[in-house]
């Protein structure tokens, strides 16, 4: 085996920031708005908009101020010309021609005040749906901006957190479930975006309308101020109590979510068990249970968060109550156009305060959530590519065995001392009793597993030092439960290759013998197979799964029961075009009958995890008491049938 130097491909490096047990809110939201550098433009103009937005919005209070001040201070003057008028005796006004033309000058200079005030108080008028239309639109920016990086994160955490996923060992899927690894990838990653599109927009846009509209009201009557907001921090106290709630319920919901995700997935998977044992009533009353314990829980945090709205408008009345009893003991503090400004600042001070409440109610919610999306990206897998892995370039396709035993986390070995070489070129057969470590050979061979106690290599190399993906690609694999994607049949083929063309995903077909039945379906190549391939039969999706194989044209074949699922007839057929793909390759197949693998160049006898003879078929039926026993088990000379399976 040729091979070249490359670099390990290793993408499980944490993101500069990793998770401290102890900063158990601080850290995964830290880390989470690590996500954001990529957008940093973006992200700063959503906070310069945030901020204009608050400042915007303490500016309102001093135009309402401002605009009432006038409104009021011409009612006034309006009052003053009706008490002039009041002072002249209408019976004087007839006598007095120079009263008279008094009263005319007092008319028209009122009049044209009037006039003049008219004009002036539209507007001013006008002022405050300008100033609405400028905070609107400042809260729209901020708002698109911040959704948009927070979609951009989102999309970024996904799919690094599925890149993850496959980059996964096989052992870390087998000890997972399905069900709570979506759950993860889709609702969980959903929740910590929509956390951080409300934290990152409202983070600045509040405290800073808080802070401008405080300075408003200071600055209008600091008196009025104090007395409006001396309650102002008690409202920290039902925050602190919602939070702890909604942090505990939040991540029982989770964990409730999880398992009804798990309920569904494994429903749908095993419909057809579910409904040969007639079991869907009860895979529906565990459906209903899951759900209900998680609607439990979600009350219990919606109740705690929902409360606290309330409580803070109550703390705010209370407030304003304390206002109105500072303006009746000091009546000369100020007239009604300021008492409406400084309750005006009263009603804009208390929604962004609100919303900083529900802001720390919601980073308590969702950090159970945030914590298992880092966990997950933050596992290494068991199999890693050594630092200085190296990359095949050829492969002649010798596999040898040194001295391997394996055992899958218990004391007891799955396989124990094996010890053999498969020779380039040659057809090996892997025969033994269930449970005799046949597949787990494979398994080591594709290194979905190291062994624990000595080396696989192949053409001399240790295959850990080699990279994954190389090693497989120079690797066949027909599996004894066949996977096929919800897909057409062309690109369940196409699968093995591809890069691969037409003619050849034909011609692949054509060898597996699939061609004939493929054509004869409504859309031919086109056709969608259905979930795990369902619309087709084992004997189709088998054909299918050999003809990826042979499209996939590796040095290296293995064959897990390949021809299990088909008829005698199609099994004979399928026979042939294995031994044709199977020349000048090195291919290893576990047999389910004897009659597949009696021309094999090597059949390797197991029995317990162990080799216990090697050898052709003529010389094993010689010198192997288990391969006669099998031999006379699989043809019925003592009594068993043929399809006995080894």
């Amino acid at each position: 085996m040729v091979i070249r130097m490359r670099g390990a491909l290793n993408d499980n490096k944490a993101d500069g920031v990793t998770l401290n047990p102890g900063d158990s809110l601080a850290g995964p939201y830290r880390r989470l708005a690590s996500y954001l550098k990529p957008y940093k433009w973006r992200f700063i103009f959503g906070i310069i908009f945030g901020a204009l937005y608050g400042v915007v919005n303490g500016g309102m209070v001093l135009v309402i101020n401002y605009v009432t001040n006038i409104v009021f201070g011409a009612s006034k003057g309006a009052e003053e010309f009706e008490k002039i008028k009041k002072e002249l005796p209408p019976e004087e006004i007839d006598k007095a021609k120079e009263a008279f033309q008094k009263v005319q000058d007092i008319i028209k200079e009122t009049a044209e005040r009037a006039v003049e005030f008219d004009s002036h108080i539209l507007l001013v008028a006008l002022l405050i749906p300008a100033i609405m239309l400028i905070r609107g639109l400042f809260g729209f920016l901020n708002a698109y901006c911040m959704l948009w990086c927070s979609l951009r994160v989102l999309s970024d955490i996904r799919v690094k957190l599925f890149r993850r996923l496959m980059g996964q060992s096989l052992d870390y899927f087998n000890q997972s479930k399905g069900g709570e690894l979506m759950q993860t990838i889709f609702n969980q990653t959903r929740l910590a975006q929509q956390t951080l599109t409300t934290a990152v927009s409202d983070i600045v846009k509040q405290p800073v309308a808080i802070v401008s509209a405080l300075a408003a009201i200071f600055y209008i009557d600091w008196k009025f101020a104090l007395c409006a907001l001396v309650l102002f921090p008690i409202c920290i106290v039902p925050v602190i109590v919602a939070g702890r709630k909604v942090r505990k319920s939040g991540r029982k919901e989770e964990d409730e979510a999880e398992k009804m995700m798990v309920v569904m997935q494994e429903a749908i998977s095993g419909i057809q068990v579910v409904k040969g044992h007639a079991r869907e009533e009860h895979e529906i009353s565990k459906f209903v249970e899951a759900n209900s314990r998680m609607m439990t829980f979600i009350m219990r945090w919606r109740k705690a968060m929902e409360i606290v709205s309330p409580l803070v408008e109550i703390v705010a009345s209370f407030g304003v109550g304390a206002a109105l009893v500072y303006c009746s003991f000091f009546p000369g503090s100020g007239g009604p156009g300021k008492f409406l400004a400084l309750n005006a600042g009263l009603v804009l001070l208390y929604p962004p305060a609100k919303a900083m409440s529900r802001i720390s109610v919601l980073l308590q919610k969702s950090i159970a959530a945030t914590s298992k999306i880092f966990k997950m990206m933050d596992r290494a897998p068991s199999i890693k590519d050594a630092e200085d892995a190296v990359e095949i370039k050829e492969c002649k396709g010798q596999i040898r065995f040194e001295n391997v035993s394996h055992s899958y986390g218990k004391e007891i070995f799955a396989v124990e001392k094996i010890d053999f070489t498969v020779e380039a070129g040659k057809n090996y057969a892997l025969v033994g009793e269930s449970g005799a470590g046949k597949s787990t050979l494979l398994s080591l061979i594709l290194r979905f597993y190291d062994p624990r106690e000595g080396t696989v290599s192949i053409d001399g190399t240790d295959i850990r030092s080699i990279r994954q993906e190389s090693l497989r690609d120079h690797i066949g694999v027909v599996n004894q439960d066949t996977f096929l994607f919800h897909d057409s049949i062309y690109e369940n083929i196409r699968y093995g290759k591809l890069d691969a063309t037409k003619e050849e995903i034909i011609a692949a077909a054509k060898m597996a013998h699939a061609h004939e039945f493929i054509i004869d379906q409504e859309k031919g190549y086109e056709t969608i197979v259905g979930d795990k391939g369902d619309k087709l039969s084992g004997g189709q999706k088998q054909r299918i799964s050999i003809a990826r194989a042979i499209l996939r044209d590796a040095p290296i074949l293995l064959l897990d029961e390949a021809t299990s699922a088909l008829d005698s007839r199609s099994e004979k057929v399928i026979q042939e075009a294995l031994q044709k793909l199977s020349k000048g390759r090195t291919s290893i197949a576990i047999a389910h009958r004897l009659s597949t693998i009696l021309n094999a160049d090597k059949i390797v006898v197991m029995e317990g995890g162990r080799v216990s003879a090697i050898g052709s078929h003529s010389e094993l039926l010689e010198s192997s008491s288990t391969y006669q026993h099998l031999y006379n088990m699989q043809f019925g000379h003592e009594g068993i049938s043929a399809d006995y399976e080894v």
